[in-house]
């Protein structure tokens, strides 16, 4: 097995070519379906390609990257792909934000209107037959709304609030809803003051802004711009040197294109060349912004897993990642379990005459990529492609694999 602290450096390597690489022994069965289902999923179209990494005790025990990172020029999927991780930016996004909650900065009942004092005139949506109207909240916004979704602020997709969202331009756009609004994060803020939620505070789950309002609190926290935080706090001490808000002109060779379908045939929707998100938006997207590589991202997922550190670096203390495993919504209807950042649920694990219950901690993002931590197992599977829209299929049937089958330490 390869130690994940080697993976900094070897991991690349071990990735580049199309066979599948195994830790240990290479007649694993349960390895041998993973990489059956990979190609199987490639040839009958299913899937453009993907990489897919399995790391137990930190090291790696699966990882194989195959088929095409660009369909339309041929271009191979590698080990070190760059891809937009969309709403896998929110765990990562959470993490800072907890580092800045270590140092004193905030509490997580806080009053969102203590750093920004305009949404103490927020407002909620009510419908009484025909009549709308917008009230006052039953209680304000707290800090910990915003980790859990709970604000009643969602994408802006529901026809009661549309057009309130369309009007302040917070909204995502361009082909397939792949670009953020077109304004700063603080001015977004700010913007969320002037629609009305669609519940009241706490009322329950809702989907939405929410990690990006974490994102302006992080500036208001730290007095640093989100980009050179999430730099100075998280990539830099995780030596997570591919994740960021854009591609940097010397690594756009390794970005990845963006498919989706268009009258049932496979599309580009973004072409890595010419993605807006070489150079990155005005809108520092903390909600769903983020690049990155499935080697940085296990990097991330390890510090959880280790309690708040990794390679000796200690981002937090283990009582905050405990915080953020803590289920947060304690019966919220609109979402099972989600700690701070996290989604939350039991699974089982092993082979039918010896399965065994677990916690799983996960999110995906929009363009099918996925993450699952299970602490107790020191396991970790993280699954990279492009495609939209989000679909977890695939990603499903893999993870199933590895916890069907006895996880070998």
């Amino acid at each position: 097995m390869i130690p994940l602290h080697r993976a900094v450096g070897s991991l690349i390597i071990l990735l580049t070519g199309s066979a599948a690489t195994f830790a240990q022994d290479t007649a694993h069965k349960a390895m041998e379906r993973l990489s059956a289902e990979l190609h199987r999923a490639i040839q009958t179209g299913e899937i453009v390609g993907a990489a897919h990494l399995v790391v137990r005790d930190g090291k790696v025990l699966y990882a194989e990257a195959a088929g095409l990172s660009d369909n339309e020029d041929r271009i191979p999927l590698k080990a070190d792909s760059i891809f937009r991780i969309y709403s896998m930016s929110k765990p990562i996004i959470s993490v800072a934000a907890m580092t800045l909650y270590e140092q004193g900065k905030f509490q997580l009942d806080d009053p969102v209107a203590k750093y920004i004092p305009a949404f103490a005139n927020a407002t909620v949506l009510q419908k009484a037959g025909d009549t709308v109207q917008q009230i006052a909240p039953n209680r304000l916004t707290t800090v910990r709304d915003v980790f859990r979704h709970t604000t009643g602020y969602s994408y802006g997709d529901e026809a009661e609030v549309r057009a309130f969202y369309e009007r302040q331009g917070l909204r995502y756009g361009g082909p397939s809803d792949l670009f953020p609004p077109r304004m700063t994060i603080e001015k977004a803020a700010e913007a969320l003051t002037r629609i009305p939620a669609l519940h009241h505070p706490g009322e329950r789950f809702t989907y939405g802004f929410n990690t990006d309002l974490l994102g302006r609190l992080i500036e208001i926290w730290s007095g640093q711009r989100l980009d050179v935080y999430m730099k100075q706090a998280v990539f830099g001490p995780l030596e997570m040197v591919d994740t960021g808000f854009s591609v940097p002109k010397q690594k756009r060779g390794r970005f990845t294109s963006c498919h989706g379908s268009q009258d049932g045939k496979l599309v580009i929707v973004d072409k890595a060349a010419t993605s807006p998100f070489n150079e990155g938006f005005e809108f520092l997207s903390g909600g769903g912004g983020l690049v990155s590589t499935m080697q940085d991202y296990a990097i991330f997922c390890q510090m959880l897993v280790d309690g708040g550190q990794f390679r000796g670096v200690r981002l937090l203390k283990p009582e905050a990642v405990k915080l953020m495993f803590t289920d947060q919504l304690n019966g919220v209807p609109g979402h099972s379990r989600f700690g701070l950042g996290l989604s939350i649920r039991e699974i089982s694990i092993g082979p039918p005459d010896h399965r065994k219950r677990a916690i799983e901690y996960s999110w995906g993002g929009y363009a099918s990529t996925h993450f699952r931590i299970v602490p107790s197992e020191r396991l970790i599977q993280i699954i990279m492609r492009q495609h939209v829209p989000y679909s977890e299929d695939f990603a499903n049937r893999q993870f199933a694999t590895v916890y069907e089958d006895e996880v070998p330490k």
